[in-house]
């Protein structure tokens, strides 16, 4: 951990990183929308699991490697080969090229994602953790925010070449914004004998019954929101006649929400005795939400808790990822945060299985409020145990 939070640095690497993202986010847009019509629907689950599965099968080997080299060392080439097959897509290349550069990319990003997420501890101090993340988390959500809009400007007045061309680009200014600030995480030398091992960060999350908690907690939600995100379309438009101009207003107010709590993160300095708490009320407020959208009688309903899901999910990221690092050895910080990463995306993947096959047998209402049962009932189990922790988390701040 940092004596000291680098917060110029921090401020700019959140930057870099939600231009990134950005980036990310208008390379799917433009490649499902190019490809929708050649691949069909089958073709494009096809590239969406291209963006998804390496997540989970090389995570911990990423994870590894992200503990083993330094910063500096591990994560430029990586961001490069990101960048390549970024311009690859703008290219006029075979439809088959499009699997196989999101593929390649995304399996340097699983690596620049653990060596980033290790890398953050670093320039902050335990008790400026979570603030550091909610920082990221404004910067995604804006991201998320911006994206659609200008992928559909972009690819309205100039075609399919420029968010791709965006997206390269965006990789390379996170390259050398990571060799002008020169921050660095250093490799893990010194290691006890057997320690440096590929899963030795699976075993760190579920050998500590706390951080397995919080890590199944924010993984069932995420399949609940997933499920959301792919039903919402169904619920919005075919049941509550909402236009295609109001489905696309409430993605944008719910990564509002993410971006406002993000900021209240960033910007309050709560003391760590109070973290998880948080976490429990923001997983509880998320169940809420999921069990109110699913009975929603009108869009607005859908709207408005929407943006209160946001802020929460916001929340739960700053505060859940944040006391994870704390609690992480250092030796297995990026293998760790790699592990959460790949648990993170199984449930995006499991959701979209779930969500696709469910909503087609029972209706969306149906498999809405069977997601909310489920998460309250998980929250049951694991919240006590989270909420007993946080009495003692930040214990030293009492006794100063």
């Amino acid at each position: 951990m940092a004596a000291k939070t680098e917060w110029v640095k921090l401020q700019i690497l959140s930057g870099a990183a939600g231009l990134s993202f950005l980036g990310s986010a208008l390379t799917t847009f433009a490649v499902v929308l190019r490809d929708k019509d050649t691949a069909g629907a089958a073709g494009v689950a096809l590239l969406f699991l291209c963006m998804l599965v390496p997540s989970v099968l090389f995570s911990p080997f990423a994870g590894l490697l992200a503990d083993k080299y330094s910063t500096r060392v591990f994560m430029p080439p990586l961001l490069i080969t990101m960048s390549l097959c970024s311009f690859s897509l703008a290219l006029d290349l075979p439809a088959w090229w499009a699997f196989i550069a999101l593929f390649i990319g995304a399996t340097a990003n699983t690596g620049v994602s653990a060596a980033f997420n290790a890398l953050i501890p670093s320039l902050a101090t335990r008790e400026d953790l979570a603030r550091a993340t909610g920082m990221q988390t404004t910067f995604t959500a804006l991201g998320s925010m911006m994206a659609p809009a200008l992928g559909g400007i972009l690819v309205d007045t100039t075609g399919y070449v420029w968010p791709f061309v965006i997206d390269g680009v965006s990789f390379l200014i996170l390259t050398f914004t990571i060799l002008i600030l020169k921050v660095n995480r250093v490799p893990m030398t010194e290691h006890e004998e057997g320690s440096l091992k590929a899963l030795a960060g699976v075993k760190f999350v579920f050998q500590d019954k706390l951080i397995r908690s919080i890590v199944i907690l924010i993984t069932v939600l995420v399949i609940s929101l997933g499920v959301i995100q792919v039903g919402e379309v169904f619920l919005l438009i075919d049941e509550l006649g909402a236009t295609p101009l109001i489905y696309g207003l409430v993605g944008a107010i719910f990564a509002f929400g993410a971006i406002l709590g993000g900021l209240f993160t960033t910007l309050k300095k709560v003391p760590l005795r109070y973290h998880l708490r948080i976490v429990t009320v923001a997983i509880l407020m998320i169940v809420v939400v999921v069990f109110t959208i699913a009975r929603a009688h009108h869009w607005w309903v859908v709207m408005s808790f929407g943006f209160i899901g946001g802020i929460c999910m916001s929340l739960l990221n700053s505060y859940g990822i944040g006391f994870i690092q704390n609690r992480t050895a250092e030796n297995v910080r990026a293998r760790v945060m790699s592990t959460f990463n790949a648990l993170i995306t199984f449930g995006n993947v499991a959701a979209t299985g779930i969500a696709g096959a469910s909503i087609a047998i029972f209706g969306v209402r149906n498999v809405f409020q069977a997601a909310a049962v489920i998460g309250l009932v998980i929250l049951l189990i694991f919240g006590p145990a989270v909420l007993k922790a946080g009495k003692n988390y930040g214990r030293e701040e009492l006794d100063k």
